[in-house]
């Protein structure tokens, strides 16, 4: 075995010096030499594929061998290891002679490994080429998520690095890229920017290291849309209420607000109305805050969004929630009630007899009251009818309107009907089912100060009322 060891060193030092044929044939190596990319630390294993290898390293004639490079030095020949800088292995495996090299370092960067078969005749050999490899990474160039303008055109770029340089994959949403965008290279191309084209882009770097991704989010938007251009909202008195405008725009919009027409910022009244704004995903939202509704803020409203790309405005007409009048004729008293909870100033009775076609009508101001009480469920009050200057001992049509200061009046809208008595001569109605109930008892007519005990109404009238026709335009606005 010395002797066959001296033999190869010597045929490996006049090979690499100058090349030198000799006479007679080596077995041929049948694979092809290849690029590998290594992690630092990782074990890599090169194969040399020799027919009948194993016998060929117990042939004194006929050696196998591993070397550094063309010009380098002997790693191993046959099964013996000569380079021991590093932990260098070598093993045969039916037709494979093996080099093992437990741990690629950067010092391996770059390097060569040459398998040779030679014998007294010219060699043949393969050559390795071993690289120390760099996980992939995955970046986009500039902002990664984008907000963009339908009909626009845009470039979406991953910049990849890694060794080997890595290959580039696309997907969209975990599937296709969508019909309309290309592909080329690292880059996707949107020529033209619809609203299908939304949604999220995965830029995926691979190689033999491993593999890495990115991801962009493409929202693609209108240039300027408001949704639910017109509405009709119904407000109650004295309560908050806020008008709201729904819109994306891009880029971004400047929002303004009219009343009844004119500019709301002439208006506006820091202790009754605010306007502000919020975020939600690509929704914009304008809200015109009113604290408390009046009959001042009764009409129309339109938001109007606007940037450099196109405008749309939204129109909101806003009338009020009508408070119920509730009201009952009995025993020559008119007792009321309604939900709404502020001072009754005064009311409009409107009387007529029964086959009669026109109303008179009868201001009665508060004082007037036989009483009046505001409560947690509204307000309600009494007005003793005998006390009026209208006829007695007859049936009557009434209806009612109730006047407030501060928000105005409200009508009811039925007719109600009942008699009006004089309890002292009653005449022929004294023998009435209607006069007998209220005055046969001795009960007469109730004072002031016994008027609150009317003030339970009777539950089975069901009224509903409607604004005054003061706001009768208002309510029509469009």
């Amino acid at each position: 075995m010395r002797q066959k060891l001296f033999k190869n060193f010597l045929f490996f030092t006049v090979f690499l010096v100058g090349g030198l044929a000799i006479l007679g044939e080596a077995q041929e190596i049948i694979n092809k030499g290849e690029t590998f990319y290594v992690k630092n630390g990782e074990s890599l294993e090169l194969l040399c594929h020799i027919k009948d290898v194993e016998q060929l390293v117990n042939d004194e004639a006929i050696s196998v061998a591993w070397s550094l490079g063309h010009d380098t030095g002997l790693i191993a020949s046959d099964l013996e290891v000569q380079d021991e800088s590093k932990d260098y292995r070598v093993s045969v495996d039916k037709d494979y002679y093996k080099l093992l090299i437990p741990s690629i370092t950067l010092s391996d960067d770059k390097k060569t490994f040459v398998c040779t078969s030679y014998s007294d005749g010219a060699p043949y050999s393969i050559t390795h080429n071993v690289f120390i490899g760099e996980t992939p990474a995955a970046t986009f160039v500039g902002k990664k998520d984008k907000t963009i303008a339908i009909g626009q055109e845009f470039v979406l770029e991953c910049q990849v690095t890694g060794t080997p340089s890595p290959i580039v994959e696309w997907t969209y949403e975990g599937g296709k890229i969508p019909k309309g965008v290309k592909i080329i290279g690292n880059k996707l191309v949107f020529e033209k920017a619809q609203l299908l084209y939304s949604g999220n882009y995965r830029c995926t770097a691979n190689n033999s290291i491993g593999s890495s991704f990115t991801q962009s989010k493409i929202n693609v938007v209108e240039n300027i849309k408001i949704f639910n251009k017109s509405e009709q909202i119904s407000a109650e008195f004295g309560k908050e209420l806020n008008l709201t405008c729904k819109y994306i725009a891009y880029p971004e919009a400047s929002v303004s607000w009219t009343f009844n027409g004119k500019p709301l910022h002439e208006l506006v009244n820091e202790n009754a109305t605010k306007i502000y704004a919020y975020q939600e995903e690509k929704y914009t939202f304008s809200v015109l805050n009113i604290i408390s509704f009046q009959i001042s803020n009764i009409g129309q409203y339109k938001c109007y969004i606007s940037n450099g790309k196109g405008s749309e405005s939204k129109v909101i007409n806003v009338i009020p929630i009508i408070p119920s009048i509730h009201v009952n004729i009995n025993c020559n008293n008119l007792f009321f009630e309604t939900p709404f909870k502020e001072n009754i100033e005064k009311i409009h009775l409107y009387w007529k007899t029964k086959g009669e076609v026109n109303f008179s009508i009868i201001e009665i101001d508060k004082k007037n009251f036989s009483a009046f009480k505001i409560y947690t469920g509204g307000s309600t009050g009494v007005v003793k009818l005998s006390d009026l200057d209208i006829p007695k001992n007859a049936l009557f049509d009434f209806e009612v309107v109730l006047e407030t200061t501060k928000f105005g009046e409200f009508k009811s809208l039925d007719e109600v009907s009942g008699y009006v008595f004089d309890v002292e001569n009653p005449g022929k109605l004294g023998s009435s089912k209607e006069y007998m109930d209220c005055f046969s008892l001795g009960l007469g007519e109730p004072s002031s100060g016994n008027s609150n005990h009317f003030f339970i109404l009777s539950s089975t009238l069901v009224f509903s009322a409607l604004l005054f026709t003061t706001f009768g335009n208002l309510m029509l606005m469009k």
